[in-house]
């Protein structure tokens, strides 16, 4: 009989950040109450997520596929700080799920931006954004991206706190290159703090400006979903996650950087010159093998069991969006990614009035995840993650090159090193090698 899970109140017994408790397991990073401080936080939706998802049910997304208590997670965290943050709508949606229109974009200042940029974006602005074909496309990223930006440079705040999912991480990436090469000279040198979960670009064009950070990105973590690899379903394929390389900061290095202009053979290809910022400044690749180098400070990267929906905070069985399918197996990954969420955010500024929601410790969420484990088995392929067919049809892929060409990926299986024995992380018998950034299991 699966382990029903108790209905979870509001409860200030871990504080009001919802921190880390103790654990014998060193993956996981102990935290402290920070003091307030002038910090914003923005938060960046995922594709087709609406600034109140979760928590009214519209057409194609019923809030029940969610926890009460932790939401559609960027928008919860929203809801619970001391107002001083903003949310961002995703791409292919509008602001609020009763409504038809968008409320316009804050596209022009404080940063100066090229008109290149404020032509490309003219169309996602303002207006009814809904749309399955942008939604599938996300042409509208860096307009939402800009948004953001202007917001935190609006804030004048000493701190900038992203927080995003799906293609909202990625527009947080995108937002903290804006302010670092159109904002003035207080605004290029605020420290931008980035939990991205699960940042999928979708197909097209990986812009340089999405795998490589920016100067002024202090800290990314990065929480990645081990098992969005059904690639037999073919929609997968479509949702290989980005893991943007860190800076020289982070490395311990030089962090100057040349911003890219754009070149006649840019212009030939219709590249703006806003989407090729970055594209001479990627640094080293954390996913290449490297065991000499020493890792890098203020960069995580963290895997987490689920699908890429799950670690948003959906808890159907499947990842999908039917209510009748929730799960109380997969309740404890959102639970714990809000609570991660949470204390990162503490960590870097951000002040919570509303007390963490989740009761459980944190070594009680995971040894929940790895003791009833059957369904996110299925989300992923089964157990056994081995295939007649070849290249590794039940493996997920990621990257951190840019470009055009989808095949630039790895085997997530192959860049994160050996999955602890006690946790359950099904591989493959083809698994092999590690890459330079050492990564948490969850």
């Amino acid at each position: 009989m699966p382990l029903k899970r108790r209905t979870f109140i509001k409860s200030g017994l871990l504080g009001t950040a919802g921190l880390f408790l103790s654990s014998p397991v060193s993956a996981l990073p102990r935290f402290a109450l920070s003091e307030k401080s002038n910090t914003i936080t923005v938060s960046f939706c995922g594709t087709s997520c609406t600034r109140d998802e979760g928590e009214v049910s519209r057409n194609g997304s019923n809030k029940n596929i969610y926890l009460p208590s932790t939401g559609y997670i960027p928008v919860r965290i929203m809801k619970e700080l001391d107002g001083f943050g903003k949310s961002v709508r995703g791409c292919g949606q509008n602001d609020w799920a009763t409504s038809s229109t968008s409320e316009p974009l804050l596209v022009k200042g404080p940063l100066n931006v090229p008109s290149s940029l404020l032509s490309y974006i003219q169309s996602y602005i303002s207006g009814d954004q809904y749309s399955l074909v942008e939604a599938a496309k996300g042409d509208s990223m860096p307009a939402l991206a800009l948004h953001g930006a202007n917001i935190a440079a609006a804030s004048k705040a000493d701190t900038f706190n992203f927080i995003g999912h799906s293609r909202g991480s990625c527009e947080a990436i995108i937002a903290a290159w804006f302010l670092y090469a159109y904002g003035d000279e207080k605004t290029r040198n605020t420290p931008v703090n980035i939990f991205a979960i699960e940042p999928v670009p979708g197909p097209g064009a990986w812009y340089g400006l999405l795998t490589q950070l920016p100067p002024n990105v202090v800290n990314y973590v990065g929480v990645y979903a081990w098992d969005m690899c059904d690639n037999i379903n073919t929609t997968d394929h479509a949702y290989q996650a980005v893991v943007p390389r860190p800076n020289g900061r982070m490395r311990g290095e030089n962090n100057d950087i040349k911003l890219h202009n754009q070149s006649w053979l840019n212009w030939a290809k219709r590249e703006g010159g806003w989407s090729v910022l970055a594209d001479k400044a990627q640094q080293k690749n954390p996913l290449e093998h490297d065991d000499k180098t020493p890792q890098p400070q203020g960069y995580e990267l963290y895997t987490s069991r689920g699908r890429h929906s799950t670690v948003g905070g959906n808890t159907t069985a499947d990842g999908a969006y039917d209510p009748s399918k929730d799960s109380d197996n997969v309740a404890p990954v959102p639970e714990l990614i809000y609570k991660m969420a949470r204390g990162y955010l503490t960590l870097w500024g951000t002040n919570f009035t509303t007390p963490c929601a989740v009761e459980d410790d944190v070594l009680t969420l995971r040894k929940h995840i790895h003791m009833f484990h059957r369904e996110f088995d299925q989300m992923g392929g089964g157990p056994l993650r081995n295939s007649s067919l070849p290249n590794r049809p039940y493996v997920r892929r990621i990257s951190s090159i840019s470009g055009y060409n989808p095949l630039n990926t790895y085997y997530m299986e192959d860049v994160v090193g050996n999955p602890p024995y006690k946790l359950t992380y099904p591989v493959t018998s083809e698994r092999a090698g590690k890459g330079w950034v050492d990564w948490k299991f969850l």
